[in-house]
């Protein structure tokens, strides 16, 4: 029996997660308790031993993250919820982890308690990975680091216009023209880029909205940037890019 806690602070989605798990998991999983904050939720975990945590991203003023960069010891797997197709999603899925959306949809949680029985403790390597990025995020700042063959060059992210992918290669465009091309992929830059206000709009293109000038319609459509560049938007990006950018 996986011995679980809830972390969450809003009443109904705690209320619809717990039905679900009492409902169609009552064989596997115990649900030892329900708590609404990072405080309630140290205490318990000083106390009692879980294996699974039902993790709210998003906790009153604070988050899920500093939760987990408060315990003492990670010994028990994570599944993140959250109401928003945010960058703490991008994080979670870059290492791998599992996390549902709000309203949690019952299959969902199912597929994701089929994982934890199936994984058990081979999550916390990733769980680790997530929060050691995370961590170098906030020491570093509001700058990016960029490896070169002579060094490390540190870029405010508010200077990048957008970045390119190319094979294994990733080109940075700044607003002061310089053009600077890195030996590494684009989706390595994407996490640490999108808690700053860029968004991937394709496959190829990592975006700082705070620089879209202009929207042309189309299939997917394009973005004019504030250098007058045009970059295409994947059609499968175009609902979540205009409901960012606050049009439908």
């Amino acid at each position: 029996m996986i011995k679980a806690i809830l972390i969450e602070d809003e009443k109904g989605s705690a209320e619809r997660l717990q039905f679900f798990l009492e409902t169609d998991h009552k064989d596997s999983i115990e649900l030892l308790a329900w708590v609404d904050s990072v405080h309630q939720a140290l205490e318990f975990l000083k106390k009692k031993s879980v294996d699974l945590v039902f993790l709210d991203v998003e906790l009153g003023a604070q988050t899920g993250f500093e939760l987990l960069n408060q315990v003492e010891k990670i010994d028990f797997q994570v599944i993140f919820t959250t109401a928003h197709q945010e960058y703490a999603i991008q994080a979670i899925k870059h290492a791998a982890l599992d996390y549902l959306l709000k309203p949690v949809d019952r299959q969902e949680l199912k597929q994701a308690v089929e994982k934890v029985i199936k994984e058990k403790g081979r999550s916390l390597d990733s769980l680790e990975k997530l929060l050691k990025q995370l961590h170098f995020q906030d020491k570093l700042g509001h700058k990016i680091a960029l490896p070169s063959l002579v060094g490390i060059e540190y870029i405010p992210v508010q200077e990048i216009l957008r970045c390119q992918a190319d094979v294994n290669y990733t080109h940075f465009f700044l607003k002061n023209g310089r053009k600077i091309t890195v030996s590494k992929t684009l989706k390595e830059f994407e996490i640490q880029l999108l808690p700053h206000g860029f968004f991937r709009v394709h496959n190829s293109h990592l975006i700082n909205l705070a620089e879209v000038k202009f929207y042309q319609k189309g299939k997917g459509g394009a973005l004019v940037l504030s250098d007058g560049a045009e970059i295409e938007v994947a059609s499968r990006r175009k609902e979540e890019l205009m409901q960012i950018l606050g049009s439908g």
